[in-house]
């Protein structure tokens, strides 16, 4: 886990550094509401951007178990009114819910990465974010699943993607 922050620390220091000196980077920052893992469930998300491709963002939400907190980032390959993008984040990736005879809850947290893409308006800051993820979930939300299901509990299948909606109000 050391190497891979190491790496990314190094990763983003030179992403940093290669910048233009000769020009100063266009900070922006936005804040959306939304449904999806990036929002924590069903939330808000702040996006910050200290340079032109480089986004970094926290969320928090309503998981239909408890509060979930994602923070990651995204690398932005901007088009005229479109802006596509990968993301990495740490965060709720899953959770658990069952009433009935057997009742369990539980919020689980990893890694997910995927892809975005920005809709932007001709006439207003303001944009429609998409995104489509993988949830790296862990043993221990697998372990519980199938306990649950060996109890008799009806579980769905979780889904290997996960897809997330947003609406983004531009601030700066």
């Amino acid at each position: 886990m050391m190497k891979c922050l190491t790496i990314l620390f190094l990763l983003f220091s030179n992403i940093l550094q290669a910048q233009d000196p000769d020009h100063e980077p266009k900070k922006e920052f936005d804040v959306g509401i939304g449904i999806g893992i990036d929002y924590g469930g069903i939330g808000a998300r702040a996006t910050f951007k200290p340079i032109s491709h480089l986004g970094l963002f926290a969320a928090a939400g309503y998981n239909f178990n408890s509060i979930g907190f994602n923070a990651g980032g995204q690398w932005h390959f901007p088009q005229k009114r479109n802006d596509f993008y990968i993301t990495a984040m740490y965060g709720y990736n899953a959770v658990i819910a069952v009433s009935g005879d057997i009742e369990d809850k539980g919020t689980y947290y990893g890694v997910s990465a995927g892809l975005g893409y920005e809709l932007h308006s001709r006439r207003r800051p303001n944009f429609w974010n998409f995104e489509i993820l993988v949830p790296f979930r862990n043993s221990n939300f697998k372990d519980d699943v199938d306990a649950l299901k060996y109890l008799g509990a009806d579980l769905m299948e979780p889904l290997p993607i996960a897809i997330s909606i947003g609406y983004h109000f531009k601030i700066l």
